[in-house]
């Protein structure tokens, strides 16, 4: 087993809520040119991401130390959980490496047929990594982790969503 899973991991999540940071705050801001928006927004996610990254790592790293046969129990879990997510993981960069170096019809095409698509099955993809992870589990721990984990990846995005308002204009009357 690979030490350099978790890791792997870490990296997933954070991206993921940097992910979540812009798909929180489009939409919401009517201006037309809104790259600091979004730049801010991304940073807002990856903040959040790696905040609850490293919460989940002292936790994981936490019961690790009073269970010392956990740790390899949890790489096959993440094992596991790397055969659902890096498919999806992958596709969704593609869509965004697209996305980001093409002219805007084909822009637009990367978002319909990939990263909105992707969008919404996020959870369900999540949520399956999560009872993979815990199928393939040795332990009831492992699994109890695995799917502790995958439960804060989730509520990532409504946390995000919590603070955020629709950033248009009011126009006032009289």
């Amino acid at each position: 087993m690979n030490a350099g899973l978790p890791m792997l991991l870490a990296l997933l999540s954070v991206t993921d809520a940097a992910f979540c940071g812009f798909r929180v705050a489009s939409g919401r801001d009517a201006r037309i040119f809104k790259a600091d928006y979004n730049r801010a927004a991304v940073r807002r996610g990856m903040g959040r991401g790696l905040f609850t990254t490293a919460l989940v790592g002292a936790g994981i790293a936490g019961a690790c130390l009073f269970s010392p046969g956990l740790f390899p129990q949890l790489l096959v879990c993440a094992q596991a959980i790397l055969w659902v997510l890096l498919p999806y993981a992958t596709l969704t960069l593609m869509g965004m490496g697209v996305w980001a170096a093409a002219e805007a019809d084909v822009r637009t095409l990367a978002s319909v047929v990939v990263l909105g698509p992707f969008t919404l099955i996020r959870p369900w993809v999540i949520a399956t990594a999560a009872v993979v992870g815990a199928w393939k589990a040795p332990g009831f721990t492992a699994a109890l982790v695995t799917v502790a984990a995958c439960g804060v990846q989730l509520a990532l995005e409504p946390w995000l969503n919590a603070g955020m308002r629709p950033r248009i204009p009011l126009v006032r009357n009289g």
